[in-house]
């Protein structure tokens, strides 16, 4: 068990934005963006030669996870204005979806290309960098928007997990240190921290701390019993 844990670390490490968006609902996900969707139509209907209103619809269908729809409005939306980062950023997050990593590469390197303000656009390219086991790519745009939001939830836990997937555990105790400044009841970053204390720099104490804090803080956190039988063995081990 406890090696099956080791393993799945940096499987944990890279989860925050998954659990934070199955954390949201999938019906109060799928009524906000439904407004926006009619929001933003109403917007291309009334000023049909903007290319701005058609990206954000196209985006607004991509968060519904409508992705046929979502790439139809961000490529009118570029037909338009070919200049528009915007909707690049949009079929890099298409792309992605749909597991065409070079694709949603190109299209995410353009969309920051074109405007190198478009922070949301190092997030999510950082994002894909990783999934293709580009980790010093990911780290660089992840540093890249920690720099402009260094209070964006789980942007440090991400970068702790380029960290961690290249073997610098140091540095990724000292992000996820960054993400528990940020917000001290950060269920992962506490268990990300504990599994690194223990597996990689074998410091009891401080495994034993953050295990703690991580099953105080979420009491509905998944896979509760296997931590508990970690932080068990980890209480029994010889100090």
């Amino acid at each position: 068990m406890l090696l099956r844990l080791r393993r799945n670390l940096l499987e944990v490490l890279v989860s925050t934005l998954v659990v934070g968006l199955l954390a949201a609902g999938a019906y109060s996900r799928n009524k906000v963006w439904y407004d926006e969707i009619s929001f933003w139509t109403d917007i291309v209907r009334k000023s049909p030669r903007k290319a701005r209103g058609y990206a954000n619809l196209g985006y607004a269908y991509l968060m519904s996870a409508d992705y046929d729809r979502a790439m139809d409005w961000s490529q009118k939306a570029l037909q338009l204005d070919p200049g528009l980062a915007g909707a690049y950023h949009n079929l890099s997050l298409i792309y992605q979806q749909r597991g065409d990593l070079n694709q949603a590469i190109e299209t995410g390197e353009k969309a920051i290309a074109l405007d190198t303000n478009l922070s949301m656009g190092y997030h999510s390219l950082g994002g894909i960098y990783f999934e293709n086991k580009q980790y010093d790519k990911a780290e660089a745009c992840y540093q890249r928007f920690i720099k402009e939001f260094p209070y964006y939830p789980g942007a440090h836990n991400l970068l702790a997990s380029t960290y961690a997937a290249q073997r610098r555990f140091d540095k990724a105790v000292e992000a996820l240190e960054g993400e528990i400044r940020v917000n001290p009841f950060h269920t992962l970053a506490h268990l990300n921290l504990g599994q690194i204390y223990w597996f990689e720099l074998r410091n009891r104490e401080k495994a034993i701390l953050h295990l703690k804090v991580a099953l105080m803080v979420d009491p509905l956190f998944p896979d509760r019993a296997k931590i508990r039988r970690l932080l068990r063995t980890i209480e029994e081990s010889s100090p």
